[in-house]
């Protein structure tokens, strides 16, 4: 038996120093580096406070993977050299997968893990661009340039001249200020913009629709303790509306899709609601939702849904809205009516 063992080893050892032999006789595959490489586009839009990330924008046509990619020639606004850009900062990364059914902010957090990058950073392989989360202490707002070496065996080719344009932070989605002047953003007509939730069956004290352009929604950064969200609904005069008048809402069981993952996810966790009923407060992860980052157009929803019966009829209604937090700390959502809704039976 051992005999044949060792046959076989010897003759599988043969065999690989024959393939071996075999393979240095064949003449090595060059390298193909293609010259219609390319990017999708010379400008990447960064928003300080927040990771911004650019992915898919190379073309690789057919070259030889794997590429290598280098940020070369950084230059600030006036031309002059940015090493600020390659300041290494702290980053979170992810180390294990995000399923959407965690159960406790820590463990999230715990497939998670810091790591120091340079706050322009190139994904060495695939040329994806990342601007790390800073803020304009340390770097100002303005175009910046820099070239791309792209590189393998078989070639390579500068792309020059690229633009990156960091402008000022969007701390919330849907944000209702210009993140390169600051102001409020304005119509064509001068008045200013506002957000407004999505409403459905909602009727005044007469029993006449109220529509979305007659809710306003704020934002309103309260801390820095720890991450948290709180709603708060006004009147016209600007009563506090109890969040017990929105009955049929299920306050344990809410849940928003994850567009990146594919999935519902609870809304958030360790939801208080204030001893009045004034409020309603969740703890969230920074960023909320988790992939709101990394993801394409992820962002949370919430629905507050109550009944009435109107003239013998069971009637729903419902006040809806979708957002993202990116600054971390603790937020007030405020949705304020300009006109009285009707939660009473008729």
């Amino acid at each position: 038996m051992k005999r044949q063992v060792y046959t076989f080893f010897i003759a599988g050892a043969l065999a690989v120093t024959a393939t071996s032999c075999y393979k240095e006789l064949l003449p090595k595959e060059k390298e193909h580096f293609s010259n219609n490489v390319n990017f999708d586009g010379d400008t990447y839009t960064a928003n300080f406070g927040r990771t911004n990330v650019f992915y898919g924008k190379f073309n690789a046509d057919n070259s030889t993977q794997p590429l290598t990619f280098q940020l070369l020639n950084i230059h600030r606004p006036d031309s002059q050299p940015a090493p600020e850009l390659l300041t290494q900062v702290d980053t979170w990364q992810w180390k294990a997968y995000y399923s959407g059914t965690e159960k406790t902010i820590a463990e999230i957090d715990a497939k998670r893990f810091q790591v120091k990058r340079p706050v322009l950073d190139m994904r060495e392989n695939s040329g994806d661009l990342v601007f790390w989360a800073t803020d304009t202490s340390k770097i100002k707002p303005g175009v910046y340039t820099f070239d791309i070496l792209v590189k393998n065996n078989g070639g390579q080719k500068l792309f020059q001249k690229q633009k990156l344009q960091l402008r000022l932070p969007r701390p919330y989605e849907p944000y209702d200020y210009d993140d390169i002047t600051g102001l409020h953003k304005k119509d064509d007509k001068n008045n200013l913009i506002y957000n407004h939730p999505t409403l459905e069956g909602v009727q005044d004290m007469q029993n006449n629709t109220i529509n979305a352009d007659q809710v306003n929604v704020y934002f309103h950064k309260t801390g820095t303790g720890k991450n948290s969200v709180t709603f708060k609904v006004y009147d016209k005069d600007s009563v506090l509306i109890p969040m017990s008048k929105f009955n049929v809402t299920q306050w344990d069981s809410l849940k928003y899709v994850s567009n990146t993952i594919g999935q519902n996810v609870f809304f958030g966790f360790n939801r208080k609601f204030a001893t009045d009923s004034s409020t309603v407060t969740w703890d969230i992860t920074n960023p909320y939702p988790v992939l709101a980052d990394v993801g394409i157009n992820e962002s949370a929803r919430v629905t507050f849904t109550y009944e009435r019966v109107s003239y013998g009829q069971r009637r729903r209604a419902y006040m809806g809205y979708g957002f993202s937090i990116l600054e971390p700390g603790s937020w007030e959502i405020i949705f304020k009516f300009r006109v009285n809704p009707k939660f009473i039976n008729d």
